[in-house]
């Protein structure tokens, strides 16, 4: 569970520091996406969680909090689809690689926390599509 919670906070505080060159046209990705990530090496758990593409740039969907701690989600979202994005609560950080489609999207995600080290998968899928 901590694990899961690194991985939100890490994606969403770091990847506002990675990317902060803003995108000038719409991205063909742009909307709001479901993502789920599982973690494959470590003992954090899986998570769901929401977030908001627009103009290239991956948002927070919604305010949430790990373990009192206000987590962020920040990144960059490339014309072609790769993804690449930082999360942040509080001590907790991770780094996701990636690549979307229209339809669907996934990658691995690395993050740290108090609980030590994890690593994993994670698939999104868009909530509404635009035309």
């Amino acid at each position: 569970m901590i694990g899961n919670r690194i991985f939100a906070v890490a994606l969403a505080a770091a990847s506002a520091t990675f990317f902060s060159t803003p995108a000038a046209i719409a991205s063909p990705f742009d909307g709001n996406w479901s993502v789920v990530a599982q973690t494959t090496q470590g003992h954090c758990g899986s998570i769901q969680f929401g977030l908001a593409i627009n103009r290239g740039r991956l948002y927070s969907a919604s305010e949430y909090y790990v373990f009192g701690y206000p987590a962020q989600l920040g990144g960059r979202v490339s014309p072609s689809g790769y993804v690449r994005a930082t999360g942040v609560a509080g001590p907790r950080t991770a780094l996701v690689t990636g690549r979307l489609g229209r339809f669907q999207g996934s990658g691995t995600w690395a993050g740290s926390g108090p609980s030590g080290v994890c690593s994993g998968i994670w698939n999104a899928a868009p909530l509404r599509q635009t035309f």
